[in-house]
Order: C-alpha cells, then structure tokens, then sequence
C-alpha cells in the first residue's frame, strides 16, 4: 500500500487577525500623514521676519534687511521702521538719507516705540541730521525718559542743565540725572555728582525733591532692541 504524502493545512487568517493589520495600515498612513502636516514650515509672521532682518544686520547682509525691513515698515511696523531708520541714517547699504531717517523715527516714535522716541529726541537736541529743536527734543526725549529710558533721563537732566530751550534748572537738572544715575546709567551719576558742586543747599533740598516727583513719574523700563554692532 502506498503512502500519500501529507498535505499541509491551510492557513486561513482569522477576522481578528485581518482586523488588526488593516488598522495598523490605517494608523501608519495617519501617522506618516500628520508628520507631513505638522512638519510644514510655519509661515513667516512680522517678528520673524524682523528677526531674520536683524541676523542679516549682523551678518552684513544689508541689502537682505533693506528688503525685509522695507515692507514692514510701510505696513505701520514701529520696530522695522526703528531698524530702517538706521539703515538710512547710517548708509547701510543705501544713499545716507536723513530725511527719510527722521521720517521713519517719528512714525516709530508716534507708536510709542521708545528706543526711536529717545533717538528722535536726541537728533532733535544735537541738530546734525535734522534742524535743531529744542523744544521737539523734550517732547521725545520726556516721553522717552518715563519709559524708563535711562539715557533719556540724562539727555533731560542736559537739557535742564544747560538751559536749552527752557530756563536753566540745576535742580530739576539734578532730579533727572538722579533717576537716570538710579537706573544704571554711569554717565548721569558723573553729572550728577558735577552739578551737585556746583548747588547752594536750597537747590539741593529741591532738586532731592524734584528726584522723587520725577521718580514718581517713571514707569518701570521695558527691554528694547538695540542696534546691531556692525
């Protein structure tokens, strides 16, 4: 009698088993899906495209930022108008314009964007980008100086100092380069300790008070972006 080779039974896969890859397909495909979605760039908002304008800044890509900052700033950016303002007062890449500088820093400083309210402030006190107004220069450099801005404060202290556009005022000259002495500012303590030679003790009791009116008067400083070094 002859023996017939043994057949192998059939593998049948079970519902369950069908199930399970069929799932574990699905999951993987949403898997591979999602990380496609999630990993999509993010698009570019106004602060990232600033940021990138500064790295350019630094980097010595001056036409890069030219280009980025541009369009920002027409679109009412006070702080691409802040950097832009440098590029044409300084000639970065540009024709030095400071008209087109001073134009930028007052839209800027009209936002309440303190760094270019202080630097507005002070190219209206020195006169050398722009007419000489003293009058201008308070305005911004005291908008400045309640910010918290330090060297505002000493600018101010200057002001009263010298009696530019306004009587001179050891006293008040004093309250401003106290405060400014208060907030770190090394030049203002210098100025201070000078004019304070200079005062009979009268002016100095009032400019002790004039130091805590003005101090009164300061807002706490918020950080503020500073120019790249080129």
């Amino acid at each position: 009698m002859t023996q017939q080779p043994l057949k192998s039974p059939a593998v049948t896969a079970s519902p369950n088993l069908v199930w399970m890859v069929g799932l574990l397909a699905v999951a993987a495909a949403a898997g591979l899906l999602g990380n496609r979605f999630f990993n999509k760039p993010a698009p570019a908002t106004p602060e990232t495209k600033l940021e990138h304008a500064v790295e350019a800044f630094r980097s010595g890509y001056d036409q890069t930022a030219l280009s980025t900052l541009t369009p920002l700033a027409a679109e009412g950016n006070p702080k691409a108008q802040y950097w832009l303002a440098d590029i044409y007062e300084n000639g970065l890449g540009v024709t030095p314009d400071a008209t087109k500088a001073v134009a930028l820093l007052g839209k800027s400083a009209a936002q309440g964007f303190v760094p270019a309210e202080k630097h507005l402030g002070e190219l209206y006190l020195q006169g050398n980008e722009t007419l000489q107004d003293f009058g201008a220069a308070q305005t911004w450099l005291r908008k400045a100086a309640i910010a918290g801005n330090s060297a505002a404060q000493r600018e101010l202290g200057h002001i009263y100092a010298l009696g530019l556009g306004v009587p001179s005022d050891p006293s008040m000259a004093y309250g401003w380069y106290e405060n400014a002495a208060l907030n770190g500012d090394g030049l203002a303590k210098g100025m201070r300790d000078d004019i304070l030679t200079r005062m009979e003790p009268p002016a100095v009791a009032k400019g002790q008070q004039d130091a805590k009116d003005i101090g009164g008067e300061i807002k706490p400083a918020k950080s503020e972006i500073k120019p790249p070094k080129l």
